[in-house]
């Protein structure tokens, strides 16, 4: 009887553990301090998007004055010259470097953990 018992909750438990919602949550990942512009930067986890071998994420970025504004970035593998590019809505592009371009090089940390 303890058996039987014992197994119907391993079951039931399992179940509830299997019903349960598997969801990312999505939230702005701070990136850094852009010394170009003087903001604070973050990606927006949920706007990152993967198309063939193109990824696409939005870019939060505060103001000293706490206003926000947003950039578009698009960032693409270069298998000629073996790096990472990218590229934004404000025709900035180049390469994916630690320390020429640290904000995108952050940016890139956080789009391989999704």
């Amino acid at each position: 009887m303890l058996k039987k018992f014992l197994m119907a909750g391993i079951l039931t438990g399992a179940l509830i553990f299997n019903a349960a919602p598997n969801n990312a949550e999505a939230y702005d990942h701070y990136v850094g301090y852009s010394e170009a512009t003087g903001w604070e930067c973050y990606v927006i986890t949920e706007t990152i998007e993967r198309s063939n071998d193109t990824t696409y994420v939005t870019l939060k970025m505060i103001k000293p004055s706490g206003n926000e504004s947003y950039l578009g970035y698009r960032f693409w593998y270069d298998s000629s010259r073996d790096v990472m590019r990218f590229s934004n809505d404000e025709g900035y592009s180049g390469i994916v470097n630690r320390y020429e371009t640290p904000i995108e090089w952050e940016m890139l940390q956080v789009i391989r953990q999704f």
